[in-house]
Parts: structure tokens; C-alpha cells; sequence
């Protein structure tokens, strides 16, 4: 939602359903020899939907120009005679006085109704005139009022908009222009003219644009006309914003496919010009990334822009004499509706015609989650939950929020379906809703979830998370890995007397003080919080050792390897001698390597038994559930069996809650009677040669490769330098999304079928086409829609802030 008020109604909560970003002024052409200024591509371009009364509109307008005068499109000429018959023909046109509301782009129908005997009024008139003009006033309350005040009593205005119902249905996006304050449904201009004493009697549509209505509307109350009635009906849907923001994926897709199929022109050799309606082509340009390798002229019959440029390009405009001399392989034409006029004009270029609508496809719409998004944003710090989670590390338009999953498959709010990978973030190993888990975890809710003492329940699974983890003694459960690490590290200072914490050089521990004082999201954090926790490298033992030996550290906290790296020869045995020699505790942190390398975790795995160990994600197949393990006599102290001072170990009223425990035991059982970590490898090694030799077909094994353990891979993705970028990594995200694939990783479950697998393989060789476009061209612009995606921790908003 804006601050803004609606500029129709005053209403203050208005909805984003279409950003452009910052695109040039559609009005403002350059003259051609003027080098590109980079400030002209610095106005902001979005329409906002009135939740009050439904009326699309332009956010903000900061241009000042004022475009050339164009000349008026056959098109355009035959439609205004055929409204004049008709209007005519109703019986609205009996004779007298009119006067015109015009339209900067030009054209007038007063010269019609001339030949009908009508003479221009001074201030009232019989006929009132609006045609594409009343869309040019920025306050649209006072706009209506003034043409109501000039409809004499008894007269008739007569109101041509293009509707917003063509826009939405045929994609019409670079309808949205500087200077364009309204866009209109049926329903909104009713209810405009209602609110000046006006009723709407008559309706006529129209071909033109993709879809025009002309209204006639006279002083009075009453109910509408049956042809307005019909046309109100049929347009409600129009004041939803998951309705209308459709056209944010039409712009995506259009621009992505228009600079596609301009690339493939390239190489190929062909010569693309483009031809008509200069100033509705800019924001599709500036999208798209254009320039004059792309497009090497656009052709326009006003001589006012003739010798001038598209702004913020080096691409200039000609004359169409100049275009029929150039003799193109291919004419993009940027509107449809020109295709009869300039064919018959201009026959020596038949054949070479290619319409911007044939790049508007049914694509996979994210209006529904957009808007949601932003009720998130209301209402939650983030629009998450969890930051790794938030919409700032999806590409910018498609924050898929979801329904349900099934298996390997998720579902969004807009109907789409998508195999996922990182699968809740690692916690799910067996897919999602995988029914004896859901099971067992409904038959322990029938028997309640929580209780004044302790169930045997707590008994049970206990046992059996102390089979599974023959080097842990004890356990107490929890719901978050964050409050597990954080009682280890408490339990580790006890024992000690120290308070430095040695953490190893990996991403991420704790949402606690310990940890996040350390990385740029330290705000509220006292300083010594983060003085007292010190770093090591990962299978640098050197490191390791003058930390333990220079200074009194409590605890070491780690992981045993991470999806990317994999203990060296003697690291972690390395690791754990000097922790028994300096008397600090180990601590495995075995949030993602329990049940995914093993299910023992990684200490069963390597052969290396922690003092501490940390497990949660996947321990429930998804259900909030979390432990912390270890040895008797340190676990002891936060119980009622010792002489020392007791710790505040763990103490959560959900942590023996039933529904979860229940889950943790359902999983357990899984991984005695399956092979779940095996179908995961097996789904992972078929993946990742799958997407290895995508790459390799593609001609781009060095910018994109797959990584990792079979059960935990990710993908690195690398600009035309060869070096990791978030711009290229969203790219390829962007990419995979539209394809059916969803995640920031290739992290699979044990539900991932071949099928699977061989979907996205297919999906990534779809990717893989468009990425190497980005990598020829050296950048992403034109490809990529939206900012690139940000790091999860970062100290400011920036560059992924909310756009005003």
C-alpha cells in the first residue's frame, strides 16, 4: 500500500499492481545526436488500484515535458466517425452547441459534429466531448466535476476511455505512461459521474486499443442504462487487485520475450527496426534494455519527433520513408491496431511486420501473491517470518506465497504449481504431507497438545532420538534450532567459567545475541555481545589453535560440513583434540546435517562425538520440533541431579508439545524402515548431472554450476566476469519460476521423483537460453525484471527497500 490518497475518491489505501520502476519520461525525445544521459532513465513508473473505489491509477508523475504533437492514427480518425454514427443514431445528437475536453496526443471530433450543424460553445454546451482526454488531469475528483459543470441541463457528455478490462485481458501494460492518471473500468466511471450528479445512459464499445467504451451520460439520478449495466457486470472483477495485477506479469514477460527474440535476431544477422507510437514504445524499451544493436531505427510519421531519439537510448527516429529505404529484415510494430493502415501504405514491407502483442503469452501470474505480499508487509516486519523466507531473496515480482505442498510439489495463491527444492528450508526430508507423519501427528492433537507434566510421549521419543544418536546421553526437546544452540552455549559457560564463544566461519547459527551481534543486522545488540564470540576457518585447524590456546574460549560451535564443504583429513579429529586439551566444549551444530547426512547426524557419519550437539529442521519433517543433546554430566546441570549451581538449560512450554514429538517418532520410524538419505542422493547426483550437462550444452560451465552433497546441492551463478552475482543468480531464479521450479537451492527430499528431475533439467535448459543471453550482452538489463535479489542479513533495506 502508498500514502497517497486516490486521486478519484481521496480513499488512503491504494495497491500496487504494477511496477515499471524507473523508466524515462514518455514525453521527452532527446534530439538524436545528444549523448544518453543516465538521469533520463530516473522517473518512477507504477499504477496503484483504489481499494475504495476501484479506480487504476498513476502512482507519481515527477516528469515535466511535454511530447511533440503526433499525428492522429487512421485508426483512431475511422473509430471517432463510427462513435459519432452511432451516438447519433441512439438519438443523442439532436443538434445545438458542443465543446471538447481534447486530448494532448490530438484528434477532435468537433469537426464531425460540425457537418451535423453543431457550433462550439462558450461555457455550457448541449454536447460535451471526452475522448482519451479526461485520463490526462492528475486530480480526477476535480475532473469529473468540471465536465458535469459544462454539460448544460438537459445536454449529454459523451466519455471515450480505453478500458481497463482490455488492459488487464490482453496484457496492455505500456498503457501506463507519464501523464496518465487514470485508467478506467466501467464500474469506476459510473460511480465518477454518479458522485457529480451525472447517470450513465448508454454504452458503446469498440475495437480500438483492444477495447473502448464510449459512455453517454446525462444529469440525474437514476439506475444506469441496460448497455452500462451489462458492461458493469461483466468489469467488477476489475477493483480486485489480484484481477487487475496480471499486468505486472504480462510487462515481465513481454519485455523478457521482446529482448529474447531481438537477441536471437541479432545473431542471427537479421536488421529489426520498429515502427509507430514512439512515445507508448519507451518504458517497453528502457525495459528491455534497447539500443541500437538491437533496434537500429523506430520509424514515426510525426515530423515533430523525426531527427529525435527514444529517450534513454541511442536509438533515433526516422521517418517512415527513411524505414521503407532501409529495407529491414524485420519491423516491430508497437501497435496492433496500426497493422491495416501502415500494410496498405507501406506494401513493399509486407511479410516484415511483427506486432509487440505476439511477445504477450499466457505466462504464469503472481498477481494474487503480489498483493498478498503487501498485506504481509502491513501487518508483518519483513513480510516473514523468517528472513530467509522474505520476498527480497525471490525476484522482485514474484514473491510466490503459498497454499499447500504434496511430495516434492507446492502450490501457490495463484493456482501455480511448482517442484520445490530447499524443501521449508532443509526441514523436509519425505516430502510435504507425507501421511504417516500427518498421521501419527493428528492422532496425537486428538489427545491434546499440551499438559501441566510431562507424557509418555516425552518417554518415548526421547529413546528413541538417544538410539538414533549413540553419542548423546541426553536430550531435552525444543521448537527452534536458535534456543538449542543458545542453551548450548549457556550450558558451555557453566561448565567452563569462560564466556568466548569460537564459531566457525559458516553462515548461520542463532537468531540470539551471540550470534547475530556478529553479522550487519546487530541493531539492539549490545557491543560486548558480539566481543565475546570470535571466529575460525573452516578446515583450518592453525586457526582454530591460536584461538583456544591465546584466549579463554567456553565453547567451539560448528558444523561438521556444510552442503559446500566437507571436513579435510583429520580436521575434525584435529577439532576435537584441542578441545579436550584447552578443557573447551564442541558443539555440532546439526540443524541441516541431521537426517540428511545421516541420520544419526554428521558426528555418526565422520566418527567424531561432540561434547554438545544441536538438531531441529527436519527432525519433524517439517513440524516445529528441536533438541539439544550431549554428555550426561554437562546436560545434568540444568536438572535436578547436581551440587553445582543449576543452568537454565531449556524450559519451553511448547517444547514437549505432542503434535511434534509425535512427528519426530513417525520420522525416526521412516528412516529405520526406508532410505530416505539414499532417495534424496539418488534424486540429487540425477540432478545435478542432469543440470551439468544443461550447462555444458549451453556453452556456460563457467558461470553456472551445481555444488555439493547430493542431498544438499546449490547452484553458483557467476556474471560474464566469472564472478557470483546476485543479479545472475536472480535471473536464473526468474527463470526456473516460470518454468515450474521453485527454490534457492536444488536441496531435495526423498519425494523427488525422476519425473521431477527431469522436469527441471528441462526447466533449467529454458533458463539456461535466457541467462546466456545476459552473459553475451555482459549484463542482465532487459532480462532480469526487477532488482536483483539481496543477502538475507544485511544492516539495511537497501537495495531491496519497498519502493514508495
Amino acid at each position: 500500500m502508498t500514502a497517497r490518497r486516490c486521486r478519484g475518491c481521496g480513499h488512503h489505501e491504494l495497491h500496487r499492481v504494477l511496477d515499471l520502476g524507473s523508466v524515462p519520461a514518455a514525453d521527452d525525445f532527446p534530439p538524436a545526436e545528444s549523448p544518453v544521459d543516465p538521469a533520463e532513465v530516473s522517473h518512477p513508473l507504477a499504477m496503484d488500484l483504489c481499494a475504495g473505489c476501484g479506480l487504476a491509477q498513476l502512482a507519481n508523475d515527477d516528469t515535466e515535458t511535454s511530447e511533440p504533437r503526433g499525428v492522429e492514427p487512421q485508426a483512431l480518425k475511422d473509430q471517432a466517425a463510427e462513435a459519432v454514427r452511432r451516438v447519433a443514431e441512439a438519438g443523442w445528437l439532436p443538434g445545438g452547441t458542443v465543446r471538447e475536453f481534447g486530448s494532448p496526443h490530438g484528434g477532435s471530433w468537433v469537426p464531425l459534429l460540425a457537418e451535423r450543424g453543431y457550433r462550439v460553445g462558450e461555457q455550457q454546451a448541449d454536447v460535451v466531448l471526452d475522448s482519451f482526454g479526461i485520463m490526462h488531469d492528475a486530480d480526477q475528483a476535480a475532473a469529473f466535476e468540471e465536465r458535469a459543470a459544462t454539460t448544460a441541463p438537459g445536454g449529454v457528455l459523451l466519455l471515450q476511455f480505453h478500458t481497463l478490462g482490455a488492459i488487464v485481458s490482453r496484457g496492455q501494460w505500456n498503457s501506463l505512461r507519464h501523464g496518465h492518471f487514470a485508467y478506467y473500468s466501467t464500474p469506476v466511471v459510473v460511480a465518477q459521474l454518479q458522485r457529480v450528479g451525472m447517470r450513465a445512459v448508454q454504452a458503446w464499445t469498440f475495437e480500438l486499443y483492444g477495447g473502448t467504451v464510449l459512455v453517454a451520460a446525462v444529469h440525474g439520478e437514476g439506475a444506469p442504462g441496460p448497455t452500462v449495466a451489462a458492461l458493469l457486470e461483466s468489469e467488477a472483477a476489475l477493483a480486485d487487485p489480484g484481477t487487475v495485477g496480471v499486468v505486472q506479469d504480462a510487462a515481465d514477460s513481454q519485455v523478457v520475450g521482446l529482448r529474447c527474440w531481438l537477441e536471437e535476431e541479432r545473431r542471427a544477422g537479421r536488421r529489426v527496426y520498429a515502427y509507430g507510437a514512439a512515445s507508448r514504445a519507451v518504458a517497453l524499451f528502457a525495459r528491455a534494455g534497447v539500443d541500437r544493436n538491437l533496434i537500429a531505427a523506430v520509424a514515426d510519421a510525426s515530423a515533430a519527433k523525426q531527427g529525435r531519439r527514444m529517450p534513454g537510448t541511442d536509438v533515433p527516429i526516422i521517418a517512415p520513408e527513411d524505414l521503407v529505404t532501409a529495407e529491414p529484415d524485420r519491423v516491430l510494430l508497437t501497435l496492433v491496431d496500426l497493422l491495416p493502415e501502415v500494410s496498405a501504405r507501406w506494401p513493399e514491407l509486407d511479410g516484415r511486420w511483427v506486432t509487440d502483442d505476439r511477445f504477450v503469452s499466457p505466462v504464469p501470474s503472481f498477481a494474487r501473491s503480489r498483493h498478498l505480499q503487501w498485506r504481509l508487509h502491513e501487518m508483518i516486519p519483513g513480510g516473514a517470518h523468517t528472513y530467509a523466507r522474505g520476498p527480497d531473496q525471490y525476484p522482485e515480482f514474484m514473491p510466490a506465497v503459498l497454499t499447500h505442498g504434496a511430495g516434492s510439489h507446492v502450490w501457490d495463491a495463484d493456482g501455480n504449481s511448482y517442484v520445490e527444492y530447499g524443501m521449508g528450508l532443509r526441514a523436509v526430508t519425505l516430502g510435504h504431507g507425507y501421511a504417516p507423519v500427518v498421521e501419527a501427528a493428528a492422532a496425537a492433537v486428538a489427545d491434546g497438545l499440551g499438559f501441566s507434566r510431562p507424557t509418555t510421549l516425552e518417554v518415548a521419543a526421547a529413546e528413541d532420538f538417544l538410539e538414533l544418536v549413540p553419542g548423546a546421553e541426553m536430550v531435552k526437546f525444543a521448537k527452534n534450532g536458535s534456543d538449542a544452540t543458545t542453551a548450548a552455549v549457556r550450558l558451555s559457560r557453566a561448565v567452563t567459567g569462560r564466556v568466548k564463544v569460537a564459531i566457525c566461519d559458516q553462515p548461520f547459527f542463532s537468531t540470539d545475541d551471540w550470534f547475530i551481534g556478529t553479522t550487519p543486522m546487530a541493531g539492539g545488540i549490545p557491543a560486548g555481545h558480539a566481543e565475546a564470540t570470535v571466529r575460525f576457518g573452516y578446515n583450518d585447524l592453525g586457526s582454530l589453535a591460536v584461538l583456544l590456546e591465546q584466549q579463554d574460549v567456553a565453547c567451539v560451535v560448528m558444523e561438521a560440513a556444510t552442503a559446500t564443504a566437507e571436513p579435510a583429513a583429520g580436521f575434525l579429529h584435529g577439532v576435537r583434540e584441542l578441545c579436550d586439551r584447552t578443557g573447551t566444549l564442541l558443539v555440532f551444530d546439526e540443524m541441516i546435517t541431521g537426517f540428511r547426512w545421516a541420520a544419526g547426524g554428521a558426528q555418526t557419519l565422520y566418527g567424531v562425538t561432540p561434547d554438545l550437539s544441536c538438531w531441529g529442521k527436519a527432525m519433524g519433517n517439517g513440524f516445529p520440533v528441536s533438541a539439544l543433546a550431549g554428555r550426561r554430566r554437562y546436560m545434568e546441570l540444568g536438572g535436578l541431579r547436581t551440587d553445582s549451581d543449576r543452568v537454565f538449560l531449556l524450559s519451553t512450554t511448547h517444547g514437549p508439545e505432542t503434535a511434534s514429538l509425535a512427528a519426530f517418532r513417525a520420522v525416526v520410524a521412516a528412516y529405520r524402515t526406508q532410505e530416505p538419505i539414499a532417495a534424496m542422493e539418488h534424486a540429487g547426483r540425477r540432478l545435478a548431472a542432469g543440470v551439468t550437462d544443461a550447462v555444458a550444452e549451453a556453452g556456460l560451465s563457467g558461470y553456472v554450476r551445481v555444488t555439493g552433497r547430493p542431498s544438499c546441492l546449490v547452484f553458483a551463478t557467476c556474471d560474464a566476469d566469472g564472478v557470483p552475482s546476485q543479479a545472475y543468480r536472480t535471473l536464473f531464479l526468474q527463470e526456473l519460476m516460470r518454468r515450474g521450479v521453485l527454490g534457492q537451492s536444488f536441496v531435495t527430499s526423498a519425494a523427488h521423483t525422476d519425473d521431477d528431475v527431469d522436469a527441471t533439467v528441462k526447466a533449467v535448459r529454458g533458463a539456461l537460453a535466457v541467462y546466456g543471453y545476459a552473459i553475451e550482452a555482459g549484463s542482465v538489463r532487459g532480462l532480469l525484471q526487477g532488482r536483483p535479489v539481496a543477502p538475507a542479513i544485511r544492516r539495511t533495506s537497501p537495495p531491496r527497500a519497498l519502493r514508495p
